[in-house]
């Protein structure tokens, strides 16, 4: 399965890091801010997707997200529509018609989501939180191109901030 829905309780027991306000992330977990080393949309997109596939790859080739879709209406929803391309509007409506409509969690093991998941970011469309559990650590975004990753343990973010270098991320 590429994408599924996960209940409250299944996201909970699997022990990733959540927080619902950003600032008990920074207060709670060991924390690095990726930034790109340019402000070119096009070249910014490309080294974020570059990097969270490689977070993918790393993590078994899974990530979990945070996507509330209850909160779209239809406006909202053609909104983000209008500025997706025709495969993305596709993806897009993978996530909007999987699970129930009260469904937040989903399970991505397909990585062709990865740059649909990083344009929302991005361009401010819909925000989307990244959950990795095996490499443990969580990916906020996005703030003015900047996303803030938290670990529990600062030698997750030492492995991390090599690949965020690798990717110009930092």
């Amino acid at each position: 399965m590429k994408v599924r829905a996960l209940s409250l309780n299944e996201f909970k027991s699997s022990g990733f890091i959540y927080f619902s306000n950003i600032l008990d992330g920074f207060d709670r977990y060991e924390h690095i801010q990726l930034s790109p080393i340019t402000s070119i949309y096009e070249e910014v997109e490309k080294l974020y997707i570059r990097f969270i596939e490689k977070l993918f790859n790393i993590n078994n080739e899974k990530v979990v997200i945070d996507f509330y879709k209850n909160r779209l209406d239809k406006n909202s929803i053609r909104y983000i529509e209008d500025r997706l391309k025709d495969e993305e509007k596709l993806l897009f409506h993978r996530l909007m018609n999987c699970g129930s409509d009260e469904d937040i969690f989903f399970e991505i093991t397909d990585i062709s989501f990865i740059p649909l998941l990083t344009k929302l970011n991005l361009k401010e469309l819909f925000f989307v939180t990244f959950y990795f559990d095996k490499a443990d650590f969580s990916l906020w975004g996005n703030y003015n191109y900047n996303f803030p990753l938290f670990s529990r343990k600062i030698e997750n973010l030492e492995k991390i901030k090599k690949i965020a270098r690798q990717c110009s991320l930092l």
